[in-house]
């Protein structure tokens, strides 16, 4: 089932909804986090950015369904819950270009060698969020893993994106990050977090 906080009809999925038509105006930069989890960012910046929509996408069908009650509670207009696979998902309902930003947020590392082709930050899937952003649009990404960090800015430098930190370097928090609801748990026990700011060139290959 396909969630979503201003409309009880599923979005349908067979072409590129229009976004701006679903959300009404004013019209808003379109934003797309993958993987929601518990919605502790979700949340935090429906508020925090009224002028942005937030398309947030968790393949878990209970953690979607508790952070759409969530949002329809507090009224969010700015924010739209989906369940399913981001892989499916997201070519299905963004153009190439459409996208302000992607924020991506302690993935699954896969620990295992044979499982290590379903990390989301895979050659295939950075060349999707690449081509999704806007030029001049970041990806915001954040794991505790160190070993999946440095494999994931290898590839995404590989794929086209500039960091903005420096080739092969990591972005420091900024002031005004949010902090998913796992985040948190880290920044309070002092937990390392590697975290990369990734940008779509304007002119990308």
């Amino acid at each position: 089932m396909i969630f979503s906080d201003r409309d009880e009809a599923p979005i349908a999925l067979d072409m590129h909804p229009d976004w701006a038509a679903l959300l009404g105006p004013p019209a808003r930069e379109l934003e797309l986090e993958i993987g929601s989890g518990h919605g502790g960012y979700a949340l935090a910046f429906g508020p925090r950015h009224p002028d942005r929509v937030l398309v947030a996408v968790e393949q878990r069908r209970k953690f979607a369904a508790d952070l759409e009650e969530k949002v329809r509670k507090r009224k969010l207009g700015n924010l739209v819950v989906l369940t399913g696979d981001a892989r499916i998902l997201a070519p299905r309902l963004f153009p190439e270009g459409s996208l302000a930003a992607v924020h991506v947020h302690f993935p699954d590392p896969w620990w295992k060698r044979r499982h290590v082709r379903r990390r989301l930050v895979d050659d295939g899937m950075s060349t999707l969020i690449l081509r999704l952003l806007r030029p001049g649009g970041h990806l915001d990404f954040r794991t505790d893993v160190e070993r999946y960090a440095r494999d994931a800015v290898e590839r995404l430098e590989e794929a086209g994106f500039a960091n903005a930190s420096g080739p092969g370097r990591f972005a420091e928090r900024g002031p005004e990050e949010i902090p998913s609801t796992r985040e948190k748990r880290y920044l309070a026990s002092g937990q390392p977090v590697w975290r990369l700011r990734m940008t779509r060139p304007r002119e990308s290959r």
